[in-house]
């Protein structure tokens, strides 16, 4: 049985387990692994490649990293970190002009694995923590390399590869060589087409496939059914009864027609404002509010026919105070109408101003 073989019966069984559909699986295995790596590897990232390279900024970046979120792994990490001229210089030397060759390859992080127990990486019994090591040289990588490396923890890739059949290195391979075959294994997998199908590229969220990849090896191959999802105004589009087919339906189109709908609308309006009532979260909040609107479906999917599409002129945008409203009477209302409400509302107001402002006048 080749990999897109054993990589689809996984998901599959994923699937069965949970009672869901392997649509539904793609969704919501290792959400919250692979979200913080999409959120946190661009922010290391950013620091690594700062010239000079500033060990503080690192630092601050990584330990945002759920990879490193252990106890013993903070802790190590911390106090290699902590001898800033040092960790700058062993960071240094594994990152410059990194070798594409295997061998050497190999030979440099294991040469960064040999100062970095040295350096914080050792246990109160003066034993190395290689495996800590590894970590901290596998999210340094990631960041850095991410077309060709993944985060790392042995026993996590071991079972992921004994559960789809993957061979594993030759006996005797060094830290070094088995951080090379993680990030083969998962380019493997992500050349897979059932791979290609459930987590696309072209959603902005899933653009690295290793980093999506590693999320799913972290959380290992017997993954539990997440809890029921947190409130989605997204949901208000369905009416009662059939949840399985109704998330599939919505799941499917949200992943690349709203991502294409905010992408066209940026290149037009940097602020994204609110097709109702011109609100813009950036211009509200600051950065925290870049990029952030919701998405509205101007056809209920009620009214699509299976196997039906969703163009982008079918998503309006709009902030969440409207996106409610929207959806506030007894049927959905549509952009029209509610911009028609909000003008009926204006007009008593302004003469209300008007004659408080005479009153005073008087």
């Amino acid at each position: 049985m080749n990999l897109e073989e054993s990589f689809s019966l996984w998901i599959e069984k994923t699937a069965k387990s949970w009672g869901v559909s392997i649509q539904d699986v793609a969704l919501k295995i290792s959400e919250g692994e692979i979200k913080n790596r999409v959120q946190m590897y661009p922010l290391v990232q950013k620091t690594i490649k700062e010239i000079p390279f500033n060990i503080e900024n690192f630092s601050v970046a990584a330990r945002e990293c759920w990879v490193l979120g252990g106890k013993y792994d903070s802790v190590r990490f911390n106090a290699f970190v902590n001898n800033k001229q040092e960790s700058t210089e062993i960071i240094e030397k594994l990152i410059r002009d990194f070798p594409d060759d295997e061998h050497a390859s190999a030979t440099r992080i294991d040469s960064f694995l040999e100062d970095a127990v040295l350096l914080g990486f050792s246990t109160p019994q003066n034993t190395f923590d290689w495996a800590g090591a590894l970590q901290t040289a596998s999210l340094i990588l990631t960041a850095r390399y991410p077309e060709r490396f993944t985060d790392y923890r042995q026993t996590r890739w071991k079972n992921m590869a004994n559960e789809v059949g993957y061979p594993l290195p030759l006996s005797g391979a060094s830290h070094g060589e088995w951080l090379l075959w993680a990030g083969k294994f998962a380019n493997a997998i992500a050349s897979t087409p059932i791979y290609k199908e459930l987590w696309p590229t072209t959603d902005p969220n899933l653009s690295n496939p290793l980093w999506v990849i590693s999320g799913i090896c972290w959380d290992g191959p017997d993954q539990k059914k997440p809890e029921n999802d947190p409130y989605d105004p997204m949901d208000q589009l369905f009416p009662e009864g059939g949840k399985k087919r109704r998330l599939h339906l919505y799941r499917e189109r949200n992943r690349s027609v709203i991502s294409k709908a905010k992408a066209l609308r940026l290149k037009n309006d940097p602020l994204l404002r609110c097709e109702v009532c011109g609100f813009s979260f950036v211009e509200k909040y600051g950065h925290i509010g870049e990029g952030f609107i919701e998405a509205h479906h101007k056809i209920p999917l009620s009214d699509l026919k299976e196997g039906g599409h969703t163009r982008v002129e079918d998503i309006a945008l709009l902030c969440s105070n409207c996106h409610r409203m929207i959806h506030s009477g007894d049927k959905t209302s549509t952009i029209n109408e509610l911009q028609k409400m909000i003008n009926q509302v204006k007009k008593p107001n302004k003469a209300n101003a008007a004659d408080a402002k005479n009153r005073a006048a008087d």
